[in-house]
C-alpha cells in the first residue's frame, strides 16, 4: 500500500511541443521502442520532464518520446520533477563498446585535431575527475588509455563527443555502465574485449542550456538518480493523439491512479531492484 499525495509523486499529460530535449535518441533503440508502440495499445512508462522555471526539460524517455511524436501523438505521459530539487541527481553513464580499439579513436582525434595524450589510467582518471572538458578512453584488457583534451568552447565540445560516439554507435556493441564500478572490477568481469569511454562530469546548468540550445547531447550519457520513480503506468495510447480536453484527461487519470491505490495494487520498493529487459 502507497499513501499517494500530490506531493509523493507527480504524473501529468504533457504536450509534445512544450517539451525542450537535452539529449538525441539513439537510432537502435528508437527503432525497437517505435516498432512496440507503433503496435501496442498502451505507453507503459512515463517519460520523465524536470520543469525548471518555465521550461520543461525531458531528462529520461527520448526514444519513447520520439517514437509518440512519429507516429502523431499531441500528448505524452510524464512524470514531473521539480529540476532544483537537490534530491534529483544528475549523474552518468559511461559506454563500454565491445571490440573496439582505441587507434579508431586515435584516428578521429588526429583527423579532427583533437590534442590527446598516452597516460596510465590513474593519470586519466584524476584529469577526468578535476577537469571538465576531457574524454578519456580505455582498453580494458590492455594498459593503454588516452585522455582527450576537448574544446573549451562548450558547444563545440558536445559537437565533438557527438563527433566521437558515432564512431560506434551504429556500428559496434556497446553496453552502459555505471560511472562508480571500479575500473579493475570493469576488467575482471567483463566476458569480452572492449574499450571504456568515460565523460566529463556534467552539472544541472549544463542540461538547462543544452535544452535551450540547437544542439543535443550524444544519447546514454546523462542519468538522473530520482526518489520514487514510477513504473508500469498503462496508459491507452489513442488517448495521446489529441491535446483537446486535457484537463478532463488528466482528471481521468488521477482518478486512475487513485483506484488503483485503493484497490491496493501500487507497491514501492525502497531497497534497489534489478530488472532483466525483454
Amino acid at each position: 500500500m502507497i499513501n499517494y499525495t500530490d506531493n509523493y509523486f507527480d504524473l501529468e499529460l504533457l504536450r509534445l511541443s512544450e517539451i525542450k530535449l537535452h539529449e538525441a535518441t539513439e537510432s537502435i533503440r528508437l527503432r525497437n521502442i517505435y516498432n512496440r508502440i507503433s503496435k501496442s495499445k498502451y505507453l507503459i512508462n512515463p517519460v520523465i520532464a524536470g520543469r525548471h522555471d518555465n521550461d520543461l526539460i525531458l531528462l529520461d524517455g527520448a526514444n519513447r518520446y520520439g517514437s509518440l511524436k512519429e507516429i502523431g501523438c499531441k500528448l505524452i505521459l510524464a512524470q514531473v520533477l521539480n529540476y532544483r530539487e537537490r534530491s534529483l541527481r544528475l549523474d552518468k553513464w559511461n559506454h563500454l563498446v565491445y571490440d573496439f580499439h582505441l587507434e579508431k579513436i586515435i584516428s578521429y582525434c588526429k583527423q579532427k585535431n583533437i590534442e590527446f595524450n598516452k597516460v596510465s589510467y590513474s593519470q586519466g582518471s584524476d584529469i577526468l575527475r578535476n577537469k571538465f572538458h576531457y574524454l578519456l578512453a580505455s582498453d580494458i584488457y590492455d594498459d593503454h588509455n588516452i585522455i582527450m583534451k576537448l574544446s573549451p568552447n562548450f558547444e563545440e565540445m558536445i559537437q565533438q563527443l557527438d563527433g566521437i560516439t558515432k564512431i560506434y554507435f551504429r556500428n559496434f556493441q556497446f553496453d552502459r555502465s555505471e560511472c562508480d564500478i571500479k575500473f579493475s572490477d570493469l576488467k575482471k568481469f567483463t566476458r569480452r574485449k572492449g574499450t571504456l569511454i568515460e565523460f566529463p562530469d556534467f552539472q544541472k546548468h549544463h542540461i538547462v542550456s543544452i535544452a535551450n540550445s540547437g544542439y543535443r547531447l550524444p544519447a546514454g550519457i546523462s542519468r538522473h538518480r530520482i526518489v520514487n520513480r514510477v513504473l508500469h503506468v498503462k496508459y491507452e495510447i489513442k488517448k495521446l493523439y489529441s491535446d483537446r480536453n486535457i484537463l478532463h484527461k488528466q482528471n481521468e487519470l488521477k482518478q486512475l491512479l487513485t483506484d488503483k491505490i485503493d484497490k491496493n495494487k501500487v507497491r514501492q520498493y525502497q531497497e534497489s531492484v534489478i530488472v532483466f529487459d525483454e
